[in-house]
């Protein structure tokens, strides 16, 4: 079983192919994986289950440091990574969104192979297995809908506008639910798929639907740091593993959330949630707050607040991460003690934002976070208001999960990679979508040590919240 497993997931590192064509089985280098020994083979589903977890590893390995770059998150503060998502600079030939391209539709086709040829040749495959891989085929709709502005679905075909992703995403979903109709997470995949695509009323009937199946529901994308190509977490690197090259440094009212990616062990790399029942929870207390019931809405964001602090912390030493507080500019000069105050310009400052990290061991929650208590919602007061702090919530439950620059409305183009083996791209294609009411240093701050305080430039929850009824964010407005 043992050496099957490891073929398999050879036979899925082949399908790094152009565009979203499949390799012929037959053409596998390696002796061991020919087609008989995949299509036909009793238990090959589970197998090919496996190998799709890989890719998905994989792809969240593409998405998770520029996500985080293109964002009001996090800041490069070195090299290594991407250096241009930090100004929102993104351009089609950039190469990483070549690899994310390439990634999303490796998954994609893998999970169409599972779907038309794996399971329905396997004796011993099942009908919850069979809903795994439309879930697999329908994250990857929803990951190239949420994070492209338009990407082909078919080699050589079209590029197809994000909300026909969307919906190819929901179908998928769709027929999870039915051959599984008690999973709590193909629930709240619609949810997501249907919230993106502005459907509030589906997208609130499938939030109710996922929180009363599971009002604890949790799924993460793992790394496994033993075996195989997938087993190094790159945001793990950026935010922890490259020590005092410290390359991604968080917005620091986001410091007491860092680092969500962290060394577990010498042999286990962070998980990194993908879908977790606060999401739904935060799409109910959006459909109110657009529907103006202010109050149904204070209540639903209590019960987001409630929920995060049932979840998981981890206390650890992360010393050797440390803040850059030796240099003259803003970029570099970062807060490092526990008595520094943060604030957006012309706002009050608040207290227990920092994290002292040379002062011994720390504690961060590894699922979800909030700043906010029951008192900072009960001071609200206009939509605005509400928006504001709805949105600081989401920034800080899914900081370094992929998700920010999703609620900032930015898009990537389609691929050169894409564009020069398919004659039907565009010149819009291959332009990146980019809001322009986003400030481009989204990240920008002074910190003060002397007098222990740190100002952050733009206050970007604030600017969605006037800029609610732009099209490219806000779905329910």
């Amino acid at each position: 079983m043992k050496t099957i497993r490891i073929s398999i997931i050879l036979f899925l590192a082949t399908l790094v192919i152009n565009s979203c064509d499949l390799v012929d089985p037959t053409e596998v280098v390696n002796p061991n994986v020919t087609e008989g020994t995949i299509i036909g083979t009793p238990n090959s589903t589970s197998l090919w289950l496996v190998g799709l977890d890989r890719q998905l590893a994989l792809t969240y390995n593409e998405i998770l440091v520029i996500a985080a770059l293109a964002s009001d998150n996090y800041v490069n503060t070195q090299t290594f990574f991407n250096q241009t998502f930090d100004i929102l600079d993104i351009r089609f030939n950039d190469a990483d969104v070549n690899a994310l391209a390439l990634d999303i539709s490796d998954l994609r086709n893998s999970a169409d192979v599972g779907i038309n040829a794996i399971h329905p040749g396997d004796s011993e495959s099942t009908d919850a297995q069979l809903a795994e891989l439309h879930f697999f085929r329908g994250w990857a709709f929803l990951l190239g809908g949420e994070i492209f502005k338009t990407l082909p679905a078919v080699g050589g075909e079209a590029a197809l506008p994000a909300a026909t992703h969307l919906a190819n995403a929901i179908a998928d979903f769709q027929a999870a639910e039915a051959l599984d109709a008690t999973n709590a997470g193909y629930k709240l995949a619609l949810a997501r798929a249907y919230y993106f695509t502005g459907d509030k009323a589906n997208a609130v009937i499938k939030a109710n639907e996922a929180i009363a199946a599971d009002a604890a529901y949790l799924r993460n994308v793992e790394w496994d740091a033993v075996n195989g190509a997938a087993s190094d977490s790159d945001l793990q690197d950026a935010l922890q593993d490259r020590g005092n090259f410290d390359d991604l440094q968080p917005l620091p009212s986001l410091d007491f959330l860092d680092p969500k990616a962290y060394a577990v062990s010498s042999t286990l790399e962070a998980p990194i949630p993908i879908l977790k029942i606060e999401e739904a929870h935060l799409i109910l207390a959006e459909a109110e707050i657009s529907d103006a019931d202010l109050p149904g809405a204070n209540q639903k964001m209590k019960d987001v607040i409630a929920l995060v602090g049932t979840r998981a912390t981890a206390t650890f030493d992360d010393s050797v991460e440390g803040r850059t507080n030796d240099a003259t500019t803003s970029t570099f000069n970062r807060p490092d003690v526990t008595t520094v105050t943060v604030g957006y310009a012309g706002e009050a400052q608040r207290a227990g934002l920092v994290l002292n990290r040379l002062a011994g061991d720390i504690t961060i929650p590894v699922i979800s976070g909030t700043s906010l208590v029951d008192a900072d919602i009960d001071a609200l007061v206009t939509e605005d208001d509400y928006l504001e702090a709805l949105y600081l919530m989401r920034q800080e439950i899914f900081i370094a999960e992929g998700r920010r620059w999703m609620d900032l409305g930015i898009k990537l183009p389609v691929s050169e990679v894409e564009q020069l083996s398919n004659t039907n791209i565009t010149a819009s294609d291959i332009e990146a979508a980019v809001p322009a009411f986003l400030p481009t240093d989204m990240d920008a701050i002074t910190y003060d040590a002397g007098a222990g305080t740190c100002v952050i430039t733009h206050n970007v929850n604030a600017i969605l919240a006037a800029n609610k009824t732009n099209a490219a964010v806000l779905p329910f407005h």
